[in-house]
């Protein structure tokens, strides 16, 4: 919880999509991935999540013969049954690649932040589990410079979290705060316009 006119602070955290793209590794010391790995190893809901894994093992010379032998990849999260899923179109046909070198061979990128607990991330006929923890998040105030306004923030999670208030510490019913963040740089932000009295904020957890 955090009170407008008093010092204080609460744990907690706020959705946000789950962003993810894929595309051909291209290899920087001649050799394919030789499993599937992801960055960092240790997983939180606020993570933003590098990923690699091998796809047939051949090394093509550009990532456009790369799709005419085998397709262009794409990527689909499930956030329901928590799944990740990368397919592949059917082969390019009728194209003519460019005769570059720049050597690829499996996939990679990147994906999250994802809700807390065990998703599956598949590609061709193998499914690689792996944790996510729910991270403590911290929910800041400051005052706007020559502003009568106050600015909440918090990091961005792949948990979901609804911003609510209230007057007082008195037993009652807390109330959305109807005005939707924006987000940058990783943080959501909230601007309040400030006023007598206190009020006191929190982030609520809202079930999957």
């Amino acid at each position: 919880m955090v009170c407008l006119g008093c010092a204080a602070a609460l744990n907690a955290g706020q959705s946000s999509a789950t962003d993810a793209t894929v595309q051909w590794h291209r290899l920087s010391l001649g050799s394919p991935p030789l499993g599937f790995a992801l960055n960092p190893t240790n997983l939180t809901t606020t993570n933003t999540i590098s990923f690699v894994t091998p796809t047939d093992g051949k090394i093509y010379a550009n990532a456009c013969f790369a799709c005419v032998s085998c397709g262009s990849p794409a990527i689909t999260i499930d956030t329901t049954n928590q799944t990740i899923t990368v397919s592949f179109s059917a082969p390019l046909s009728n194209s003519v690649c460019p005769d570059i070198a720049a050597p690829v061979s499996g996939v990679d990128g990147q994906l999250g932040p994802l809700s807390a607990g065990t998703w599956v991330f598949g590609i061709l006929q193998n499914a690689y589990p792996f944790s996510v923890a729910e991270a403590p998040l911290l929910l800041s105030i400051q005052a706007l410079t020559n502003s009568s306004m106050f600015q909440l923030d918090w990091p961005v999670s792949g948990d979901t979290f609804v911003l609510e208030f209230k007057e007082g510490l008195a037993p009652g019913d807390w109330q959305a705060v109807t005005n939707p963040p924006t987000t940058s740089s990783n943080r959501n932000m909230v601007q309040i316009q400030s006023d007598s009295g206190s009020r006191f904020f929190r982030l609520r957890r809202l079930p999957p």
